[in-house]
């Protein structure tokens, strides 16, 4: 039997996301980059409410060296000098990829510093841990929860940026339009917003009629926020 394509199993990991999210009855914004002209500053998968992780996907065990082809010589060291850098990273970027089993896959993540090479150890977490975790530092918000991984989404969004400028020595990439999808009465919403930290802010407070009152109050998680901005199109 042949192993599934990278977005199979990254649409099998937001699809278990949500499931989980659904039973706890939490928000979780999901921003999936992979085959876009930004996937090379964002990755595959960006994921997290107030605490956010980039996730990488591999189609197997086997491919996850291969990510470091993307890296020039100057631009892993460059990296591996840049300590404040090395330290978001293993707090909020993880690499998934498949193992079989008899009678299907299983997924597990490995932080991606250590996947370049970056990191003398290779602590592997199964992927139903990862998501397990995640919906936990949407419903915990005391600080103890937040210390081992994760980071808020504007130091996330800060990282990943500087990531991509190294690896591509020059230019941190392109805007981004981000997303945010919840539950309001029998239907959904989806707001947008040019920033991922903009997304859990609240909206300007302004006059609304009745419905639209209404409507904000059974917005499911917290209310988002949106602004004009061009830029993302360029």
């Amino acid at each position: 039997m042949g192993t599934p394509y990278e977005n199979q199993i990254l649409g099998a990991f937001v699809f278990a996301l949500g499931v989980e999210c659904g039973k706890a009855g939490r928000f979780m914004p999901a921003n999936l980059f992979q085959q876009t002209p930004l996937d090379g500053t964002f990755g595959d998968l960006v994921v997290g409410a107030d605490w956010c992780l980039a996730l990488e996907f591999k189609r197997e065990e086997g491919t996850i060296d291969s990510e470091k082809e993307k890296w020039s010589k100057e631009a892993l060291q460059a990296f591996e000098g840049d300590t404040l850098l090395k330290v978001a990273s293993r707090r909020a970027h993880m690499l998934c990829f498949s193992r079989p089993t008899s009678d299907g896959i299983d997924l597990f993540a490995v932080a991606y510093a250590s996947a370049l090479g970056l990191s003398k150890s290779k602590v592997e977490i199964e992927c139903n841990r990862l998501i397990q975790v995640l919906v936990h530092l949407v419903s915990d918000k005391s600080p103890e929860a937040k210390k081992k991984i994760g980071l808020p989404p504007g130091e996330l969004e800060a990282y990943l940026r500087k990531l991509a400028s190294y690896r591509r020595q020059g230019g941190g990439g392109r805007y981004a339009t981000w997303l945010a999808v919840a539950k309001s009465g029998d239907s959904f919403k989806i707001r947008t917003s040019s920033s991922l930290e903009q997304l859990l802010e609240p909206l300007q407070e302004r006059a609304r009629s009745p419905a639209q009152q209404q409507d904000r109050s059974v917005w499911r998680g917290p209310t988002l926020g949106s602004r004009e901005d061009d830029e993302h199109d360029r």
